[in-house]
């Protein structure tokens, strides 16, 4: 039997959930059932996995969609001939559908991966869902979201949850735990990890806001350590940030640190990881810090799916104000050290059960399966 052709179509290979996720799923499919390919629409790449399938194709829209751009994505159809197209948020999503349809090659899957979708996208989905042969988002408040503002019937919707490299993000013993510690100036250090970009989404500047104030109010700790990894996106947000942090005068308590290779050795060597996001979807970084048994503080925003047990596997804020944030931080910060641990070591167990690589790969043939309607793709 022919490999099945899959072109995956996303922006860029930014640092970023969405774009980590893919990466994992095209290396996860069974390379004697399935033949991936990618299209970017500019080069950028922050995350370094080996390729499937060789070098990417690109559209040559680093600024946004043009007629020129949709024409290089119709061609690189033409020249590959998937099976399925499988696109990635946005534009990049209408892009496939009109691609597909104007040259009547390949099935379509989107994939919607973030709530608070720009009208824009609304539009998008709402005009044009009947050109797709399947949805995917990996969230249950991605779901309801696109069946209340784009009118999609939830039928129509699957949902699939991110999986986790858990050979990556894993627990690491006290020797490598010490040496990334002395590495990053941590030693005696209670240490609060804030992974991701630094943007209005994420909102780090509740956190700067939540640490002034516990400055201000001689709450905050001698040994607190916030380390914001990420870059500023977009970058002038990034500086502002940095600004009223610096205006705060928090010193040594808060380090932006820019995009950290090696996320995951940090995040394991963390006492917890901090997430106060306005909105998300299925946020990876709190997979991965319970993957890594490192307790994570969320907002209920980044908790939609109810990744976090509040005080058994983790806390959750109040919301995502900076008193609310604060107040999180104080909790998590009166912890012992073996509280912190047993609930990291909850964590771990949870996510191990719930959000394996595996798991999402096989989900996402399932649809591939049935929108070619060939299922001896999922067989053993």
């Amino acid at each position: 039997m022919p490999r099945r052709k899959i072109l995956f179509f996303i922006s860029s290979l930014e640092q970023g959930g969405a774009e980590r996720q893919m990466m994992e799923l095209m290396r996860g499919l069974d390379p004697t059932r399935f033949e991936p390919r990618l299209a970017l629409c500019h080069r950028t790449d922050h995350l370094g996995y080996a390729l499937p399938g060789g070098e990417p194709y690109s559209i040559d829209a680093t600024f946004g969609p043009t007629p020129g751009s949709f024409a290089r994505l119709v061609k690189i159809v033409r020249a590959v001939r998937p099976d399925v197209i499988h696109s990635y948020m946005g534009y990049e999503n209408l892009f496939a559908r009109l691609a597909g349809r104007y040259t009547g090659i390949g099935k379509v899957v989107a994939s919607v991966r973030c709530t608070r979708m720009p009208r824009r996208d609304v539009f998008y989905e709402r005009t044009t869902h009947k050109l797709i042969d399947a949805l995917i988002c990996n969230s249950v408040g991605i779901r309801d979201e696109l069946h209340a503002r784009a009118g999609i019937p939830l039928a129509d919707i699957d949902v699939i949850e991110n999986g986790v490299d858990q050979q990556r993000f894993q627990p690491v013993g006290d020797d490598e735990r010490a040496a990334v510690r002395r590495e990053w100036s941590l030693d005696g250090k209670l240490a609060l990890i804030v992974p991701g970009r630094v943007s209005e989404q994420k909102n780090q500047l509740a956190i700067v806001r939540a640490l002034s104030a516990m400055k201000r109010d001689g709450a905050l700790p001698p040994a607190l350590r916030v380390i914001f990894a990420g870059r500023g996106s977009p970058p002038l947000y990034g500086e502002y940030v940095r600004r009223v942090a610096d205006a705060a005068g928090l010193g040594d308590t808060l380090r932006f640190a820019g995009i950290v290779k090696s996320i995951e050795r940090l995040v394991a060597a963390a006492d917890g990881v901090l997430l106060p996001s306005h909105y998300e979807g299925l946020p990876n970084a709190v997979i991965e810090a319970m993957s890594c048994a490192t307790a994570p503080i969320v907002s209920p925003a980044a908790n939609t799916d109810a990744l976090v047990d509040d005080g058994v596997t983790g806390l959750v804020c109040a919301g995502t104000d900076a008193d609310s944030v604060a107040a999180a931080v104080r909790r998590f910060v009166a912890l012992t050290p073996a509280e912190r641990t047993a609930m990291g070591a909850r964590a771990f167990e949870a996510a191990r059960a719930r959000f394996t690589v595996a798991r999402m790969v096989a989900r996402t043939v399932e649809v591939y399966a049935r929108v070619l309607g060939d299922p001896g793709l999922t067989a053993a």
